[in-house]
């Protein structure tokens, strides 16, 4: 596969959830979570570690057949590789913006529903979703790979700033907690 490259560092590849197996989900599809940090954890570490949401869901202690948290990632980044997932509790969008334009990397989380059907990947969408972010542009936006993306060659498409921030307020409208307590978290950047 072609390898692509944001200032010298590798964009991954997509991981679709649609070939995650979890046990007890009854066919559903519930690793967004999972494929979108082993998409950072790829992006952070320039494509040394580069693990499936299955595997991550493997290694979440105990075994949910339901989407999982941030928390939950981060126990199982931190048992499969030797870094770790940082979770923000306060982060606004002030502070996810800079973090994007810094090109730094981040899995959000929001709910699907705000994002126009152009930029989803499935028509049902009255859920909650996690995408991978990698980084921002002025010019073309947010750089995403969404796990419902069956497309295994690219290496994520753009879509509007504006679509992913209501996204994220309209979930955390929905958890009751305050727009300054955006959900989302990044595997720190690794030299290259």
């Amino acid at each position: 596969m072609t390898t692509v490259t944001l200032d010298g560092r590798k964009l991954p590849h997509q991981d679709w959830e649609g070939d995650d197996y979890t046990p007890g989900a009854g066919g559903k599809w519930v690793t967004c979570t999972d494929s979108s940090v082993g998409r950072d954890l790829c992006y952070a570490t320039n494509g040394r570690i580069d693990l499936d949401g299955r595997q991550i869901r493997a290694a979440v202690v105990p075994p949910d057949p339901d989407g999982i948290t941030l928390v939950q990632a981060k126990q199982a980044v931190e048992r499969l590789t030797d870094t770790t997932l940082i979770v923000p509790r306060d982060w606004d969008w002030f502070e996810v913006l800079a973090h994007l334009r810094a090109k730094k990397g981040l899995v959000v989380q929001g709910w699907y529903a705000e994002i126009p059907p152009e930029y989803r990947f499935q028509f049902r969408c009255d859920f909650a979703h996690a995408l991978f972010v990698s980084h921002y542009s002025p010019t073309a936006g947010m750089r995403v790979w969404d796990a419902l993306d069956a497309n295994k060659t690219h290496h994520g498409s753009w879509v509007p700033a504006t679509y992913i921030r209501r996204s994220m307020e309209a979930l955390a409208r929905r958890e009751n907690v305050s727009l300054g307590a955006l959900f989302c978290g990044y595997v720190p950047l690794q030299p290259l």
